[in-house]
């Protein structure tokens, strides 16, 4: 059925198509719906999918709209697509077909459609040994069968009503998860990096979209030269007898005598250009000024602790925590991004092999975006409390220093504590001010609950502390 929507006798996108579905029971072996994988190869390589009337059953017809109209429509209207289809267009082309793969099998893990029928690679490759003619002849000939096509309306219908009920069939991991997938060599590193995202998304929707509170403050910045025009200065502010031609008082051109005889000159202009006395105007050299921000976020070996997932939960805690932290970025980011604020995240252990290593890159991958403008560093120190005591120094104790762990190390305590310790131990996590009241967070029912929570609590405390 997907490939009888191409007019033209062979379709172009057949053996793209295969190696996709080849990578989407790869990642996914009970793969419910690989018509998806052909369709979706389609779209995502800019091709135009026209409406079908396959053959058969009415009621083959009837879920083929249905499913058209309730997954596909909604799947390229979506704010995502169009960044979707541009990740997939910078990939290698050896890696296209592994991205559509990834992206069906998240899909339908969102529309929670687990089951399905499974089958082996092999059979794939045999299916792609075939012409796209002879599978389009055979597709028609089986959709006459009275049991196989109530097995095609059943998961044509089961699609439909997933993506119904579903709020967004897309989200930041699929995005995500393409834009980095030449660098995410494991299936580890995906399922961490997609689950991350997801994580990061659920917090963010949970968070309030207008600041509160007053913000800290930590002294100020200089505009960067490209930030010049949202920081305008440097208008004319008086007269004086220095400058360029550019910025010359209109009425000194006066003094100029009228005609091209060279014998006249020089006249009462040049007079005055030679000994200094012409007028100028004179700009504002100030420069534009910002309030500085600064958040220091150090994550503690102990967190390795929190690799484990509550009853009933599908993530890890260690999870939610880091999405907690990315929604943090984002949410200040956001609101104040008028102001120079930068985030260091320190993870403490010893090497690129040490605790939490794989959690920095993949924390790194995420907020790729803002290490890019420099607004991010991810980075790695020895041990914990050089971190802090580091951080106290360096910015003279005007940043705000988290610190991420299941316990308080020792030698912290007194002036070396940290602005707020994060405890990550337990089902729900506690924030503990170290110079005001100790706040913990209250029982809620599941942990997206319990970290939002969490991360509004860091902000508030963050936007009314200076």
């Amino acid at each position: 059925m997907s490939l009888a929507r191409d007019a033209s006798t062979s379709p172009t996108w057949f053996e793209s198509s295969v190696r996709a579905l080849e990578a989407a029971y790869s990642e996914h072996p009970l793969l419910p719906a690989p018509t998806l994988a052909f369709d979706l190869t389609a779209l995502l390589n800019g091709e135009r999918l026209l409406p079908i009337a396959p053959p058969g059953q009415e009621s083959v017809r009837e879920a083929m709209r249905g499913y058209e109209d309730h997954v596909l429509a909604r799947l390229t209207s979506d704010r995502r697509w169009t960044r979707l289809t541009e990740a997939v267009a910078g990939l290698p082309k050896e890696l296209r077909a592994a991205a559509v793969g990834l992206v069906t099998a998240q899909l339908l893990s969102r529309l929670k459609l687990n089951t399905g029928t499974g089958v082996s690679t092999g059979v794939v490759r045999r299916f792609a040994t075939k012409s796209a003619d002879e599978v389009i002849e055979v597709g028609r000939a089986a959709l006459y069968d009275a049991a196989l096509a109530a097995r095609i309306v059943e998961g044509l219908n089961a699609l439909a009503k997933a993506a119904r009920r579903t709020r967004e069939l897309l989200s930041d991991a699929e995005v995500f998860l393409l834009e980095n997938l030449a660098a995410l060599k494991g299936l580890g590193a995906r399922v961490a990096l997609a689950q991350l995202a997801e994580v990061a998304q659920a917090v963010v929707e949970r968070l309030p979209a207008r600041l509160r509170g007053q913000v800290f403050e930590d002294g100020d910045a200089p505009s960067s030269l490209e930030e010049d025009s949202a920081y305008p200065v440097g208008g004319f502010s008086s007269i004086s007898t220095q400058g360029s031609l550019e910025n010359l008082v209109t009425s000194e051109l006066i003094y100029m005598e009228e005609g091209d005889d060279p014998a006249a000159r020089p006249d009462l202009f040049d007079v005055r250009f030679v000994e200094g006395e012409l007028l100028y105007y004179a700009r504002d050299e100030s420069v534009a000024v910002r309030k500085r921000r600064t958040l220091v976020l150090v994550f503690d070996p102990s967190l390795q602790r929190s690799r484990v997932k509550d009853p009933g939960e599908t993530y890890q805690r260690l999870m939610w925590l880091l999405g907690s932290v990315t929604a943090l970025v984002r949410k200040l980011s956001e609101w104040l991004n008028t102001e120079a604020l930068h985030f260091e995240l320190i993870f403490s252990g010893e090497g690129d092999e040490g605790a939490l290593a794989e959690e920095e890159g993949v924390i790194s991958l995420l907020l790729r975006e803002y290490r890019e403008r420099g607004q991010v560093e991810v980075r790695r120190v020895e041990s914990t409390l050089g971190a802090v005591r580091q951080a106290r120094e360096q910015h003279r104790g005007r940043a705000r220093v988290m610190l991420f762990a299941t316990r308080l190390p020792s030698g912290l305590e007194g002036n070396a504590a940290p602005d707020a310790l994060i405890d990550a131990d337990g089902l729900r996590p506690k924030v503990h001010w170290i110079d005001a009241t100790q706040e913990s967070a209250e029982p809620f029912a599941t942990a997206a609950e319990a970290w939002t929570a969490t991360t509004k609590q860091l902000l508030d405390g963050l936007l009314k502390r200076r």
